[in-house]
């Protein structure tokens, strides 16, 4: 069963180790662009109206003997 947990209101007697964790926390400005590196927790929370696009892609390595 997935586990819910508001996190904009976190309850410390339900989830005392999240007094543990590290967290960042900023405001994009109009233009600005986050990088979230992969297999990062995240959560997004808008302030206004707004639009978002993720993108998802894999590297390819390419053998050094071609």
């Amino acid at each position: 069963m997935p586990l819910q947990v508001d996190l904009d209101n976190i309850d410390m007697d339900e989830f005392p180790k999240v007094e543990n964790l590290d967290f960042m926390d900023c405001i994009l400005e109009e233009g600005d662009m986050l990088y979230i590196p992969p297999k990062w927790w995240h959560y997004v929370r808008s302030l206004s109206i707004s639009f978002s696009v993720s993108f998802w892609w894999r590297t390819t390595v390419i053998s050094p003997s071609v």
